[in-house]
C-alpha cells in the first residue's frame, strides 16, 4: 500500500497523483480539466463550433417549390371545409359509433397480428449498425465529424489476445481467436480491467490496471482475409504459393466505466462541455 504522492509536470502544469482503489489496483490520475476548458474557451472551441455548423441542415428534407403552391391552395380549401363541417358532424358521429362497435368485436382477433407486425417493423426500423459494423449516424453528424468535431467520448486501452487496443463505446475489436470457445461464445458479455482510461478532463494510467471496467460482447467468430505466402528459390526451379487465413474473434464495446471516485464527475463535466460547444454553434 503506497501512500499518495503528487508531483508537478514541467510543461503542462498538471498534477500527477497516485491513488489506490483496492489493495491490488493502483493508478495515476492526470487532471487536465482546466487546460481543456481553456482550450474550449479559446480558438479550439471556435473551431468546434464551426465544425458543428457544417452539419446544420443536412438532415432536412430537400426543398420542393411545389410545397408553396400546395400551401396556398390549402388556405382556400380550409374556408370551404369549415362550411361543410357543420353539415357533416352529425353523420360523422353516427359513423364513429358504428366503428367503435366493430372495433371492440374484432380487437381480440387482430391483437396477435398487430404484435407480429410491430415486432417485424421494430427490428427493421431500429437498426443501429451498418453492414460493415459501423454506427448508423445522421448526415449532420457525419458532416461535423468530417469538419473536425470529436467522434468519441471516454476511451480506454485494454489487453486482449496478446495485443493492446485503444477503444471507445460502439467500436468493433478484431482480435485473435479467444479460447476456449465455450467461454467466448457468440452473444456472451465479458468484463475486462483496462490499462488506461481517459476523457476530456482526466486520464487514469493503470499501475498496471485501472479500477474501471470495459464490457465487451462477442459478435462473430470467423476467419480473416487470405494472406498469400509465396517463396521462390532462384535458379532451382522451385516455387511455393500458399494461403493463410487467421482465425479471429470480433467483439463490440458496450460500455466503459471509470472508477467510482471519477465516474460521476468526469461524465458530468464531459456532458456539460459538449453541450456548451453545441450551444455556441
Amino acid at each position: 500500500s503506497a501512500s499518495a504522492a503528487s508531483t508537478t509536470l514541467p510543461h503542462y502544469n498538471r498534477q500527477l497523483s497516485t491513488s489506490t482503489v483496492a489493495s491490488s489496483v493502483k493508478f495515476a490520475a492526470v487532471d487536465h480539466a482546466e487546460a481543456y476548458e481553456q482550450a474550449i474557451a479559446g480558438r479550439h472551441g471556435k473551431q468546434l463550433a464551426l465544425a458543428y455548423l457544417e452539419g446544420k441542415g443536412k438532415d432536412d428534407a430537400p426543398f420542393d417549390p411545389f410545397d408553396v403552391l400546395v400551401e396556398n391552395d390549402n388556405d382556400d380549401d380550409e374556408e370551404e371545409e369549415e362550411e361543410q363541417l357543420d353539415e357533416n358532424t352529425q353523420v360523422a358521429e353516427f359513423v364513429e359509433k358504428e366503428e367503435e362497435t366493430i372495433e371492440t368485436a374484432s380487437s381480440s382477433s387482430s391483437s396477435e397480428e398487430e404484435e407480429e407486425s410491430t415486432l417485424g417493423t421494430s427490428s427493421s426500423s431500429s437498426l443501429l449498425y451498418n453492414n460493415d459494423g459501423s454506427l448508423v449516424r445522421p448526415k449532420s453528424q457525419l458532416a461535423a465529424f468530417k469538419a473536425g468535431a470529436p467522434a468519441g467520448g471516454v476511451f480506454a486501452i485494454i489487453e486482449l489476445g496478446g495485443t493492446q487496443h485503444k477503444i471507445t463505446v460502439d467500436d468493433v475489436i478484431i482480435s485473435n481467436k479467444l479460447k476456449p470457445v465455450s467461454d467466448y461464445a457468440i452473444g456472451t458479455v465479458h468484463e475486462f480491467n483496462p490499462l488506461l482510461v481517459g476523457s476530456s478532463h482526466v486520464t487514469l494510467v493503470g499501475l498496471p490496471h485501472v479500477g474501471g471496467t470495459v464490457k465487451l460482447m462477442v459478435e462473430e467468430i470467423t476467419r480473416d482475409a487470405t494472406i498469400l505466402v509465396f517463396k521462390k528459390r532462384r535458379k532451382k526451379h522451385s516455387r511455393r504459393k500458399n494461403g493463410f487465413r487467421r482465425q479471429v474473434t470480433m467483439l463490440r464495446v458496450l460500455d466503459i466505466t471509470l472508477p467510482e471516485e471519477y465516474n460521476s464527475s468526469s461524465s458530468d463535466s464531459t456532458a456539460s462541455s459538449s453541450t456548451d460547444t453545441k450551444a455556441e454553434a
